[in-house]
């Protein structure tokens, strides 16, 4: 990059001009500046605004924060947290000055212990080691650096939750009523009862990330054809998963909070937006973990994912893995408990067909 500045002149009325060449093309321009410290001014933003905009060339020397963003811009479809990690390790590399060509593995590690002190290492790979990765593998994908394998912190594979207990279900779904409040004006009622059996039915027969489920809106529901449509961020596909009767029963005669039926069948009303109330896990958390407490019941929405993934035992990785919609077939044996088939035909009709159990109260 090279340029200057030319004085005002008879030719260039009474403004600096800028000639040279910026971003390897040639360029003459005028600042519409008349003194030369505004000149110079103008044509240090113009100059950035140019560099800013052009992509580096093969083995040109790249700053780490310059490749992560134009990581960023090439994969304009990251979560906003993964935008927030790759930022912060950009940060990091910035403050210590670090080209793509300069960062290695001793680099990731100092950056891991720095920016996560103390965390687990599970963290560190989740939150330092693998944006990092991510970006100076797209910078040696454009040769501005050499392709290096990057280890991550080692971490046992083995799962420490347990899956879900068919009875433990089954007297949860008996007893998710919440117990009526008193309120100023009588009881208050609890409304969504339907949407909370539906919930824990749901999860137990897909076993569905809960944010995932939650997504999960009327348009992706297909009672005739008896298929949900769920949106898989993590493979960034839609998931088509077959629903049993049980669920299509359930779907077809919920009631809204409000009372009004909202039959898929028929013309039903007030069938838009979410199929379910709650929008984030803290919302299912907030009623879940009182009434798994009240019950001496041990249970989380993703113990049921793991049930799912435990009981598989007929068939191939593959077909387990579309089953429970992981991305890769692999995921099933991260799980302490887990063979890599799943079960066909399985249906949240198990849960209902077990014994009544007599619902306990609160001690």
């Amino acid at each position: 990059m090279s340029y200057k500045l030319i004085p005002p002149g008879k030719r260039r009325n009474r403004h600096y001009w800028l000639r040279g060449t910026i971003a390897g093309e040639r360029v003459e321009v005028s600042t519409g500046c008349e003194t030369r410290q505004a000149a110079q001014a103008w044509a240090a933003d113009y100059v950035a605004r140019l560099e800013g905009q052009r992509v580096p060339g093969i083995g040109e020397v790249v700053a780490f924060e310059r490749a992560a963003e134009l990581y960023k811009a090439a994969h304009p479809h990251l979560s906003k947290s993964d935008i927030r990690l790759v930022g912060a390790v950009a940060k990091y590399f910035r403050n210590k000055g670090k080209a793509c060509h300069e960062v290695v593995h001793a680099d990731l590690v100092a950056a891991a212990d720095e920016l996560k002190p103390g965390r687990a290492a599970s963290t560190k790979n989740r939150k330092v080691i693998g944006p990092a990765a991510a970006v100076l593998h797209y910078a040696a994908n454009n040769q501005w650096c050499t392709y290096q394998r990057i280890e991550k912190f080692w971490v046992s594979r083995k799962s420490n939750r347990e899956p879900a207990r068919d009875e433990d279900l089954a007297v949860l779904i008996a007893n998710v009523e919440a117990p009526p409040r008193r309120k100023k004006f009588g009881r208050k009622a609890d409304y969504n009862v339907a949407f909370k059996r539906l919930l824990l039915l749901m999860l137990y027969e897909l076993g569905l990330r809960i944010g995932h489920l939650l997504t999960v809106r009327w348009d992706d529901v297909d009672l005739r054809a008896a298929r949900l449509k769920v949106r898989i961020p993590k493979s960034d596909e839609i998931a088509s998963l077959e629903l049993s009767p049980v669920i299509v029963s359930e779907l077809a005669n919920l009631t809204s909070a409000t009372g009004v039926n909202r039959p898929a069948l028929g013309r039903g009303v007030d069938r838009r937006g979410r199929l379910f109330p709650w929008t984030t896990n803290r919302g299912v958390h907030a009623w879940l973990k009182p009434l798994t407490d009240r019950l001496g019941i041990k249970y989380t929405p993703h113990m049921s994912r793991h049930k799912l993934a435990t009981d598989a035992q007929v068939l191939p990785d593959k077909k387990a893995a579309e089953l429970g919609v992981w991305k890769d077939p692999r995921s099933l044996h991260r799980y302490q408990h887990v063979r890599p088939e799943a079960i066909p035909g399985r249906s949240a009709a198990t849960l209902l067909a077990l014994p009544a159990p007599d619902k306990r109260k609160a001690s």
